[in-house]
Parts: structure tokens; sequence; C-alpha cells
């Protein structure tokens, strides 16, 4: 036994309760980790109360034994706020300093003023004992809620080393062995080897216990993100699948559009050929230009179509909300035609510009347009005034009609996915408009006008630069 000498390893042990929470806070200073600082700092103290512990006849009495003792009071209080932290149950700190102070006057008075070397060991060995259970006790309670295998470590190596020191202590009331602790027996022996196991298994089964809680959100994040890249994904396919279907709903009144150039087209090209036979002596010239223009003329509306139904990513440029309106007015006329629907369009002096995708922004107006006009249905002068308007830095596009306007269970619901007030409507038009008006920070408002009728509202950032260019 005297081969084991107890300065030395409660110096060893001492360093070692300082180098490994030293060490995990190095290595997760940058992880936001809760309870890291105090845990390391728990480390430290306790670390320091050991080295001074084993420094007795070396260092001034009131160093090795009230200061020492205070510190390993005051380490393993440091761990109880760490863990305490970790499981979101406030403490004062305060309450532990005066625990502390209540600590040091018991053991002054055992060790200075009324001297009982039994008594003493005893108070402080129990207190610092109690400590470690109660550390024992907050790593299982981490373990459970998280199911965490480290806190379970935790809770092991701490409640193994206040055991030990629990026997250690039963053993001194008992008369078994010396109430000192540099008295050599296989149980100071015992405590010594824990005190060391503990500071490495302990620290690394907290280092385990923040990397799992750094892990679990680092996949929850990733979890997010794919949700979130899933959910982005599967807007950009209905709103697709809604354009797409939007064009087949006025795909007659475009059929009809297009029927138009390309008959001219015919009759124009018959007139030609009638011409060659008959040898007349005319110029082609006219024909030719109304051949190139009603040629021009169904390109056009073709290229409209496939602008508007075409997949493609979200680009942001300067816009011209006129010409928006124009685009769309050009897209829906067949149809507003046919349904003897009249649309006036009220635009400001100066153009109106905004920052956005002008495929997006028209898909907007075109499902408010297609609303309104069925809103327009049973009135003897159907009409829908478009007006753009300036609002401080906003321009707010308004769409009015002269229907019924919206009843109250309407107007609760408007907008809600898959909410429609149609046999043969999906609910989503007016929910992806409303996602594409904050796609471009702004909104898009739906109510009933004071004069009657259905009022949609699109407020968008106006765009400044271009008046610099």
């Amino acid at each position: 036994m005297t081969l084991f000498h107890f300065p030395t390893a409660y110096f060893i042990a001492g360093v070692l309760f300082l180098a490994m929470p030293s060490a995990l806070w190095l290595l997760l200073r940058q992880t936001p980790a809760r309870g890291l600082s105090l845990w390391s700092s728990g480390g430290l103290v306790f670390g320091l109360g050991l080295m001074l512990l084993g420094s007795r006849g070396e260092l001034p009495e009131w160093m090795t034994h009230g200061l020492a003792n205070s510190l390993l009071f005051s380490g393993a209080a440091l761990w109880v706020l760490a863990l305490r932290r970790k499981l979101g149950l406030p403490m004062p700190v305060m309450v532990l300093i005066l625990f502390n102070l209540v600590f040091w006057l018991v053991y002054e008075l055992f060790h200075s003023w009324w001297v009982n070397p039994t008594w003493r060991f005893l108070w402080s060995t129990c207190i610092v004992c109690g400590m470690l259970f109660w550390v024992a006790g907050l790593a299982r309670e981490l373990g459970l809620r998280r199911k965490s295998f480290s806190a379970k470590v935790v809770t092991l190596v701490y409640m193994a080393l206040g055991l030990v020191l629990a026997v250690r202590a039963i053993s001194v009331l008992l008369g078994l062995t010396q109430p000192e602790a540099m008295h050599v027996d296989v149980l100071s022996m015992v405590v010594i080897t824990m005190g060391v196991l503990t500071s490495v298994v302990g620290n690394i089964g907290f280092l385990g216990v923040v990397l799992e809680r750094v892990s679990r959100k680092l996949l929850a994040i990733a979890q997010a993100q794919a949700r979130q890249e899933e959910s982005k994904r599967l807007l950009q396919q209905i709103t697709q699948l809604e354009r797409q279907r939007s064009v087949g709903q006025i795909a007659a009144s475009l059929g009809h559009e297009l029927s138009q150039p390309l008959t001219n087209l015919h009759l124009i090209i018959d007139r030609m050929a009638m011409a060659q036979e008959n040898h007349d002596g005319r110029s082609l010239a006219d024909d030719l230009r109304a051949l190139q223009r009603n040629t021009q003329k169904a390109t056009d509306i073709l290229h409209r179509i496939r602008t508007f139904i075409r997949t493609q990513d979200i680009q942001f440029e300067p816009i011209e909300l006129g010409q928006v309106i124009a685009d769309v007015n050009d897209l829906i006329h067949d149809l507003s035609f046919n349904e003897s629907v009249h649309i006036q369009v009220t635009l400001p002096a100066e153009k109106a510009w905004v920052l956005g995708d002008a495929v997006q922004l028209s898909q907007i107006l075109l499902n408010v347009l297609r609303n309104a006009i069925e809103a327009t249905h049973g009135q003897p002068d159907r009409r829908i005034q478009i007006t753009v308007r300036r609002e401080k830095t906003s321009l707010v596009l308004e769409v009015l009609d002269n229907g019924p306007g919206m009843t109250p269970d309407v107007l609760a619901q408007i907008a809600t996915p898959f909410f429609s007030t149609k046999p043969d409507g999906l609910g989503v038009g007016l929910s992806i408009a409303q996602s594409i008006a904050k796609q471009h920070r702004g909104s898009l408002q739906m109510d009933n006008h004071p004069d009657g009728g259905a009022r949609v509202c699109l407020q968008l950032p106006e765009w400044v630069q271009h008046r610099a260019l």
C-alpha cells in the first residue's frame, strides 16, 4: 500500500479534472451547447479542490482544508447548474452560494473552533457525496428525456463515485477507518481510482450528451430544409398544373382567337394563287404584308401561351405592370369578348415598375380575372375595372367587378387551399396567387367593395431604380 502515494494520486486526479473539461470546452467552444461553460467550470473548480486537498502539509491549512472542500462543493454545484440548465430547470445561483457559505462555516466550526476530525470529515464527505448523487439524478433525468446513452454513462460514474464516498463515510462513522483524506487504506484507494475514472468518463459522457443534442438539431434542421424543399417543389408543380388548367379552361377562346389569323392566312394565299392564275398584274406587296402580319399575330399568340404554361425557375427582373395587364388581356381577350364582359384599365401617368417574375404575376392576374368574369354572370352590363395606383412606396393593382360580391362564409375561407365555390374547381388558384404575392414581398387581399362587387388588391413594392437608367 505504501507504493500508492496519496498526494500524487490526488494531484493526478485534480489535473485530470482540470484538463478534461478544458479540452471539452476547447473542442466545443464553437458549438452553441447549453450548460457547456458551467460544466467545464465545474470540472476546473473541482480539480483545483482535489489538488489543494492533496497538498496538505505543504500549503497553509486554510487552503488545503476549508478552501479545498469549498471548491469541491462549488465544482459539484456547477455541474448541477449545468445539468439543470440542459433540463430547462432554472435555479437561482444565490441559493448555491448561500449553501456553500453554510457548508464552509460548519466545516470551519469542526476544524478550527470545535475541533472534531470525525465530524469534519463526515460533514464534508456527506455534502460532497450528496452533490454527486444530485448530479447523477439530473443526468438520469436527462437520459430519460432525451433517450441519451451518454447521459446514462454520466449517471453511472457519478453515482459510483458518490456510493464509494458514502461507504467511506460509513466506515469512518463505524470506526473502521481514519477520518482523514490522506489515510492509506483500500477504500481511500478506491475513492481516488473512482475520481480518476469519473474525471475521464464523466467528461467524455457529457461530450456525448452535447454531440447527441447537436446531431439531433442538425438532423432536425436538415429534415426541415428537406420539407421546405419538398413543399417548394410541390408548390411549383401545383402552380404549373394550375397554369396549364387555366389555359385549358380558355382553350376554346384561344382556338377561336388563333382561327382568325389562320383563316386570314388561308384567304390571302388563295387570293395570291388566283392572281397568279389570272396573271393579275397588280402588286403582291399588300398581300405579302398581310400574310406577314397575320403570321406574326398567330406566332405571338402561340408564344404567349407557351411562355405562360412552361416550367421555369422564378426570375426576378424589372416588370412594368401595364405590360403585364396588356399581356393577360391579350390572353383572355376572346374569353371576355365571348362573355360580353367589358374590361376597363386605368394606369397612372408614369409607368408602374415592380421587381418580379412576369409569368407568375400574369398568373395572379389571370386567376383574378377569370374569377371576376365568372362573378359577373347574370349582370345586364358586365364590367371589370382594373386600376393601378401608387400608395407610398408600393403599387396597388386593383381588380373590381360588378358582380354580387362574396358572402361572409366565402370571405372567411377565400384563398384557403382546396376551397372552391365552383363544382369543378380545385380551390388552389387564389392560394397559389397569395403565395406568389408573398414571394414578391407583397400581399393579395380580397374583400367586397362598399359600392358592390368583389375587389381584389395586389400590393407590391415599387421598383424605382429604373428612373436612374
